[in-house]
């Protein structure tokens, strides 16, 4: 499986996976701003928002049932 997604404007036209999460915490990062700076919000940016929202909470809880450690693997105190 290709781990590498192709971007305008890199060299090679592919971004690797580290860089990938470093973008998606810069646009975090001005989401963030725009939150903070409480400024009014219409009604498409309000659904624009909250369905990216819902899709990267669907996706992680994926992700996170694939990847939690079973009860066998974790020691018991």
């Amino acid at each position: 499986m290709d781990t590498k997604t192709p971007i305008a404007g890199t060299t090679d036209g592919r971004i690797s996976n580290d860089d990938r999460l470093h973008r998606f915490g810069q646009c975090g990062a001005v989401l963030r701003d725009v939150l903070y700076d409480d400024r009014a919000i219409d009604d498409e940016e309000f659904i624009f928002i909250d369905k990216h929202f819902q899709i990267l909470q669907m996706a992680y809880l994926r992700w996170k049932r694939k990847h939690r450690p079973t009860e066998e693997v974790v020691p018991l105190m």
